[in-house]
């Protein structure tokens, strides 16, 4: 298999002979961005294509040495979405339609979204739970632990591993940890399943050039402006600050529950909707009510 060819989805350590015809594997191959072209034969790509393959979601955070800004987290995220973006759903990666600073048009977008479509949220900090006890940031941990099934990637970027808590590291598949300015190392992330804590394994380097002049990453370094001139967004905490902090969490949960056992793309059951709002079967549906 040449450099320029995809591996097969199915590859692990090494790569299987690909029995595919070549305009498939042509389809397969990452798209090109001005004139930088991810490697077909990354293992970065092989991880995408055996995500999109099996009918997984595929979650990757971002980070940099040292929370060192300007170092291009933004332009490798944007990098792997429009490189992805099109394979599966046959169309161009857009900052207007798949970038976002806010939680609740993320989760929005997700649900709409087709399979093999690439998400990006951009200063993912704001999701760190330790930090504010406000729904929309439970409500996404509770859903990432959920997004498993339908074809979608998600990209968020942080200024460094520690501006976000265990929970939402643990339900990542890979970091990407920027270096310096184009370049990175890729890790994979797991979780020991005896001791419960997380582990990362170096996959491969990771390199991408400069894109700024690309007009979509320009309308994502315009978000970021103007993000940065109307301050952080607005977080509607007046229910929450009414409330004691255990009977807004257990508001939360039924919320979250409800919203779940309502959402046919998801196709939970009682216990797997518990398990995710860490609570039993019976608990959800004494605490929701049947979907119409």
């Amino acid at each position: 298999m040449s450099a320029d060819e995809p591996p097969h989805p199915d590859a692990g350590g090494g790569q299987k002979p690909d029995s595919r015809s070549l305009r498939e594997i042509l389809k397969l191959r990452p798209r090109k961005v001005q004139n930088y072209r991810l490697e077909a034969g990354s293992p970065l790509h092989g991880m995408f294509l055996n995500r999109m393959e099996n009918d997984r979601d595929l979650k990757i955070i971002i980070t940099a040495n040292d929370a060192e800004t300007g170092v291009g987290k933004s332009t490798l995220a944007f990098a792997l979405a429009a490189s992805w973006h099109p394979i599966y759903t046959g169309e161009e990666w857009s900052a207007d339609d798949y970038a976002t600073y806010d939680v609740g048009t993320y989760l929005d977008r997700y649900r709409d979204v087709e399979p093999g479509a690439v998400l990006l949220m951009e200063e993912a900090e704001q999701l760190d739970a330790r930090r504010s006890m406000a729904g929309e940031n439970v409500d996404f941990s509770h859903y990432w632990m959920a997004m498993r099934v339908r074809q979608v990637v998600s990209i968020l970027t942080l200024p460094s591993t520690s501006a976000l808590d265990k929970r939402l590291w643990q339900l990542a598949d890979v970091w990407i940890n920027v270096e310096c300015r184009g370049r990175a190392s890729v890790y994979d992330i797991g979780v020991n399943s005896f001791t419960g804590k997380m582990t990362t394994g170096f996959v491969c380097e990771q390199e991408w050039p400069d894109l700024s002049g690309h007009p979509e990453m320009q309308k994502l370094d315009q978000k970021k402006e103007e993000k940065i001139a109307r301050g952080l967004s607005d977080i509607d905490s007046e229910s929450a600050e009414k409330q004691e902090p255990e009977e807004a969490e257990r508001e939360e949960k039924k919320r979250v529950a409800q919203e779940l056992r309502n959402n046919d793309a998801l196709d939970l059951n009682g216990e797997e909707i518990g398990e995710i709002v860490g609570r039993s079967d019976t608990w959800v549906y004494e605490h929701t009510e049947k979907p119409e």
